[in-house]
């Protein structure tokens, strides 16, 4: 389990309070002692506090570095995507292009195969598409003559026409190849800008990942700084309320199982009475029994006597008397089943089901800490936990390098114990609550600074502290079970 730098703030503010509450009987002497631990605690606070902001102003200026390659970022992203538009518009107009000039030449060889004959008239005729003496010479009369000027003139300019069609349509072809091959020669040199504009946008990607690791850093560190006096204040309240509870609770207990005592102590001594009553009335029973038997059998002695003949020696044997009947002896009373006392090394129950994965002690620092002031067991996500022993519960949250955790406060044989249960799935538990031993309070998860599912269980003798490289006021859960 990972430990951050919030569990050693909390270690700052609770470990000189924290075992008080074991060794202080009288409420109104451990109220006095946390005011004064409220006292400091607000120095502490204040100097957390100051050491916040300057860590905050610490990210802030990683955070402003990390904008402006952001914003730098933004606009590499901007101009590669725009390279990256023209590039494919030039690859549209390349296309279109490539479609016109299949058109152009569809049409030339339109324009080519309606011009054959008249091409090869021209060329007979010297370049004219007619042949004006066979035109002039060939009239009949003036009005013929003037018809076929006019008729020749007409296929004349058709022919120019035609001719001036083809010339254009040729120089369209021509203008659309020489665009092509432009837009080609244009395309490879912003593919080429392309490219380099994305190698420099992966390279400012990586200074900006590296900026942004750094900062994400500060900020889990300035995070759990923010776990800071104020709610390690309410942590203290909370684990006084909660111990000042539970030591109540057990007074009452105490009380309870004192009162029931004496009352069995008064129904034994009433048994006790009235079977020593019921003995002495048997008896003097038995006596009285006793004696009128006694006189029974001397009244039929004397009456044998005086009805034996004169001269007899025979005596007549006596009756045997009926011993009077014997009243049963009363049952011996049941005696109390004795209530089981935990005795030492033995207060608490397993937590959940499962394997050790990691024990208790020295630990390789890897995960932020060289010493595993817990036991960890491993196991399925959703697996019940249940509290270790029965007591009042100080905190029940999630969050943090704990995630969902629940903290519980002992009394057990006139000490204080506290248990931590933590990277909780669910929470069955809340703030306040009384729990009994054995019963749920949750169920194993994977939350907070957790390398898979398992439940992180700690014991500290007397309240929670907790320290990164020593065991602090914890012991190794596995010598209490």
């Amino acid at each position: 389990m990972k430990k951050t730098f919030a569990s050693l703030i909390v270690s700052a503010l609770v470990l000189s309070s924290a075992p008080h509450f074991a060794a202080a009987d009288d409420l109104s002497e451990q109220k006095a002692k946390n005011e004064q631990q409220q006292q400091d605690n607000a120095k502490k606070q204040k100097n957390l506090e100051s050491s916040v902001n300057q860590e905050g102003q610490k990210i802030s200026k990683t955070q402003q570095e990390v904008n402006r390659l952001d914003e730098a970022l933004n606009e590499k992203i901007f101009a590669v995507e725009t390279k990256d538009r023209q590039i494919k518009a030039t690859e549209r107009e390349i296309v279109e292009l490539g479609k016109e000039i299949e058109k152009y030449k569809a049409k030339l060889k339109r324009q080519e195969k309606l011009l054959g004959d008249r091409l090869r008239v021209m060329q007979e005729n010297d370049g004219n598409s007619i042949k004006w003496e066979e035109v002039i010479f060939g009239a009949k009369n003036v009005g013929d003559l003037v018809s076929r000027v006019m008729a020749g003139k007409s296929i004349s300019k058709q022919d120019d026409k035609m001719i001036t069609d083809y010339q254009n349509t040729q120089k369209q072809l021509a203008d659309a190849q020489q665009k092509v091959k432009e837009k080609k020669a244009q395309l490879v040199v912003e593919k080429k800008e392309l490219k380099r504009q994305q190698a420099d946008l992966e390279s400012q990607l990586k200074e900006r990942n590296k900026r942004l690791k750094e900062l994400r850093k500060k900020k889990e560190k300035f995070e759990t700084q923010l776990m800071d006096a104020k709610e390690v204040q309410q942590i203290l309240i909370a684990q006084e309320k909660a111990i000042a509870a539970e030591k109540a609770a057990r007074e009452r207990e105490a009380r309870i199982e004192k009162e029931r005592q004496a009352q069995a102590a008064r129904e034994a001594k009433a048994r006790a009475e009235a079977e020593a009553a019921q003995a002495a009335a048997q008896k003097e029973a038995e006596e009285q029994a006793a004696k009128e038997a006694a006189a029974q059998q001397a009244a039929q002695e004397k009456a044998a006597q005086s009805a034996k003949p004169s001269g007899s020696t025979k005596q007549s044997a006596p009756k045997p008397s009926t011993p009077a009947p014997t009243a049963p002896a009363p049952a011996p009373s049941a005696p109390a089943t004795p209530k089981p006392s935990p005795s030492s090394g033995g207060l608490f129950i397993h937590p959940t089901a499962g394997a050790v994965t990691q024990g208790y002690g020295s630990a390789g620092g890897e995960n932020g800490y060289t010493f595993h002031n817990g036991i960890d067991f491993g196991g399925p996500v959703g697996t019940p936990i249940v509290a270790a022993a029965t007591g009042t519960v100080i905190t029940a949250s999630g969050g943090g390098p704990y995630g969902n955790h629940i903290m519980i406060a002992h009394q057990l044989n006139g000490k204080t114990y506290t248990t931590v249960y933590a990277h909780m799935s669910s929470l069955n538990a809340s703030a306040g609550q009384r729990v009994s031993q054995g019963q749920q309070i949750g169920t194993r998860g994977s939350t907070g600074n957790s390398t898979g599912p398992h439940l992180h269980f700690e014991i500290h003798v007397g309240g929670y502290s907790y320290s990164a490289t020593g065991p602090a006021n914890s012991v190794n859960p596995m010598s209490m079970f």
